[in-house]
């Protein structure tokens, strides 16, 4: 019985440690992101991408990615009139590489300016991301009234 003991508490142990390092890991990425420069307008698959003066969407995705087919470009759908310029993880390895995009999809809400303010790696539905862009452009709004 002591044995079987032992070993859960190890098996917690290992899974503690895990969690721990994944916060780590994921807190460093946006910290890393977010400390980055503006990032210049990427050719956008949106009508809105001309528009600089609004928040906008880089999405990343892949060909394999069912997920994003199924769940994340519905859920940008829903957002209605927002620029989401849509980025090929494989293709635009670069650009992921800045995100830390490793898991597909990943969706980085970034400022009129260019600069990442949110990045959800995985999933993240209409209502999240729609909180992530009002609070972007309230961002905006008092960015250009201090200016």
């Amino acid at each position: 019985m002591s044995a079987q003991l032992w070993a859960l508490a190890v098996a917690g142990a290992v899974v503690l440690a895990a969690a721990c390092l994944e916060t780590f890991r994921s807190r460093r990425a946006r910290r890393l992101v977010l400390g980055t420069g503006p990032i210049p307008a990427f050719g956008g698959t949106s009508p809105q991408a001309g528009k600089s003066n609004l928040p906008y969407i880089l999405y990343f995705t892949g060909d394999s990615c069912t997920v994003c087919r199924t769940h994340q470009e519905p859920a940008l759908a829903r957002l209605g009139d927002v620029r989401v310029d849509k980025v090929d993880a494989i293709a635009e390895r670069t650009l992921a590489d800045r995100f830390h995009v490793y898991t597909l999809p990943t969706t980085v809400v970034m400022a009129a300016d260019g600069q990442p303010l949110h990045v959800n790696y995985g999933y993240a539905p209409a209502p999240k991301l729609e909180r992530q862009l009002a609070e972007a452009r309230v961002m905006s709004l008092r960015s250009a009234a201090t200016a």
